[in-house]
Order: structure tokens, then sequence, then C-alpha cells
């Protein structure tokens, strides 16, 4: 099959389009736009069938016809809503479950010259748009959910040059939507995250590759402009240079162990008798790296809890615990599974004879001479 210069054209504008990272709510959009570029059609559907329910629902471009006055033909847009009370039983879709082939075939292809001609004097959707010749691709887009395209002409039907450059077309379109639905996905997962990190010694920011903030909160702003010695720039969106320079160190890094990644270090900032902990956790894929943040105050006090046997790390945890933190708080605060957390407290417990977190803290406090509990 032979192509010309505009069809390669069109192709290379077409996978541009639907690599484009951007979400599911456009792709549709997205995707009738390019196609419609690359074939002639007089209009192009995009939707899902539930197969389960019998549902379709179905978007057009396009989307309103018009008369030479301007008024709406309701009759021609109408014909929508009939074609999606009806797709179960379109031919082409009925082709696509007895094959299981998704790949680009026409209604002429898949009838007979007498099945095609009562198809286009008595169907709803081919009657009322003039849509005489159709060409359609399926793919599944969930366990009972069937995605659709179909092209439509009025004049003349879909050449086979047409029909093979939508097929070899059709693995980048299965794949982009795939793509598509999975940044949606993560999208879910990191508001997900956040929300969860959210909290009073806690906070999270949202980076672009490029420096540029995507998400903040106003605690998350608010540390950063206390622990950083330098000033905002002018740009509402942007880090101050000494969080900046830190960000794009530690990508490069991530950037130079991608095939044998290693630990790195957080970002620790002191000031004042509290302290500023920062994390990296990259994604490449979406382009948005998390900053994990966390402060605490000095408890140096609680460190003289190593004359009775306590770590460092003991002393850290039970502090915190003083504080009416549970383990699942602690272990974020200090960046480790509630697990560990459990196992430091249970060295507290046997260090100072004590089987409760309550007795660990009243009598960690009468050593320390603080209170008079």
């Amino acid at each position: 099959m032979r192509y010309t210069q505009h069809d390669l054209e069109g192709v290379l504008d077409f996978v541009r389009d639907l690599y484009d990272r951007r979400g599911l709510e456009d792709f549709a959009e997205r995707t009738m736009g390019s196609l419609l570029k690359l074939v002639a059609a007089d209009r192009i559907v995009y939707g899902d069938f539930d197969v389960e329910r019998q549902g379709a629902r179905l978007v057009m471009q396009p989307s309103a016809v018009k008369e030479h006055d301007g008024t709406v033909d309701g009759a021609m847009n109408g014909a929508l809503t009939g074609l999606e009370r009806g797709f179960g039983n379109h031919p082409l879709y009925r082709y696509y479950l007895q094959t299981g082939n998704g790949l680009a075939h026409k209604t002429s292809q898949v009838m007979t010259k007498s099945q095609f001609r009562r198809y286009c004097e008595g169907d709803e959707f081919a009657r009322q748009l003039g849509a005489r010749y159709q060409m359609g691709l399926f793919f599944p887009a969930g366990p009972s959910v069937i995605t659709s395209i179909l092209l439509a002409r009025s004049q003349r039907d879909f050449a086979e040059r047409e029909r093979a450059l939508v097929n070899r077309l059709y693995p980048h379109l299965v794949q982009a939507f795939r793509n598509t639905a999975s940044l949606n996905r993560l999208s879910r997962d990191v508001d997900g995250l956040i929300g969860m990190l959210e909290g009073p010694t806690s906070s999270v920011v949202v980076l672009a590759g490029d420096g540029r903030v995507k998400r903040w909160t106003e605690r998350g702003r608010h540390w950063i402009a206390q622990y950083c010695r330098t000033p905002f720039p002018a740009q509402a969106d942007r880090l101050p240079e000494c969080f900046a320079d830190w960000y794009g160190r530690q990508l490069a890094l991530v950037a130079q162990e991608t095939l044998s990644p290693s630990p790195r270090d957080p970002l620790v900032v002191d000031k004042s008798g509290r302290q500023l902990t920062v994390q990296l956790i990259p994604d490449h894929f979406r382009d948005e790296h998390l900053l994990l943040l966390n402060e605490k105050r000095d408890d140096s006090s609680w460190t003289a809890l190593g004359e009775y046997g306590l770590t460092p790390r003991e002393s850290e945890v039970l502090a915190w615990v003083a504080k009416g933190k549970t383990n699942a708080e602690v272990g974020v605060i200090l960046q480790m599974s509630d697990r560990t957390v459990q196992k430091h407290l249970e060295h507290v417990y046997q260090k100072l004879g004590v089987g409760t977190r309550t007795t660990a803290t009243v009598r960690a406090l009468k050593m320390l001479g603080i209170g008079n509990p």
C-alpha cells in the first residue's frame, strides 16, 4: 500500500497528539480531531459501550448540525441518542463481537449488498445524519467496557488506503489510551498520598522536572520560607534558590542511577531549635516529583535517657509517643515503618521495666525531672 506525503505528515501529527500527556477528559476530543485531519469524514463518533448494562455513552464531532439559516436540526442531533440506544445492534459492533477483530472495518464490508441497503434505509443514525458509509474500530477499555470510534460519510465509501492507514495507527491508539488511563489512576493515587501525608508536622510539595511548583500547601510554603536563607523568586510557582539547587542536584543523581538506584540522603535544615527534613520521591513518568517535608522540634532533653540505656533513636521515638503520637504518626515523622516504631518501643519497655506506652512516658518524665507526674 502506497501512502502520500500528506498521509505521512498526518500520521506524525496523529501520533504526537495521541502521546501528549494529558488526562482522559480530553482524550476523546484529541483523538477525534486528529483522526478527522488524517481521514476525511463528515463526522466522527467516539464513546464507550457497557456490555453488561447494554448502554452507550457517545460524543460526536461536529457536535451540532446547523441549517443554512443558523438553526439547529434537532432531528439530526437526536440521531446520536438513537445510536446510543441501539448500539448493541450496530453492524460493525456485532462484527467485532463475532470476530474479536477491533481493527478498522467498513459497514459495506461486513454486510451483503441487500443488508447494507436495508441498513442505510432503516437505521435512524445512518438515515438522519446521512451516514451511509461508516468505518469503525474497537478496543476493550475495561472488563466489560468497549471503546468505539466511528467515522461516517454520506457521499462515498472509505478507500482501502484510508482503512489501512487507520489500522497502521491502531496499536498506537490503544497504547495511548492505556497510558492516559494509567496517568489518571496515578493522579488519583498521588492525591490520596498527599492527603494522607499532610499534617501538623508534615507536608508535600509537587514539582515538575524544571523546578516549577505544581502543588503545595500554605504550610509547606511557610516552612520553606522559614528555613531557606534566600528569598522566593518573583515567579509564584518557583522554589527559592537554596531549595531549588538541592532539588536540581537530586534529580541529576536520580538520572545517573537509573540502572542501579541507591538511597539518597535527605536535606536536613536546622533553625532555632527546630529541624526540617526534605526527602525526594521522583516520578519521571508523569514528571511529578514529590518533596516530603517533616518538621520536628529539638527534644535534646530526651537524649539524657541514654544514661538509662536507651539509644538516641529509642529516646526520639519515646519523645513523640509522650506527645500523644500513634505508631503510624511517629513512623511518618521519623520516616520508618509502624513495625520498626513498635520494635523500638518494645526495647524501651524492657529497658525501663514497664509494659505500656503510658507507663513508659510516666517513667521517662520522672527520670528527666519534667513536670510533676
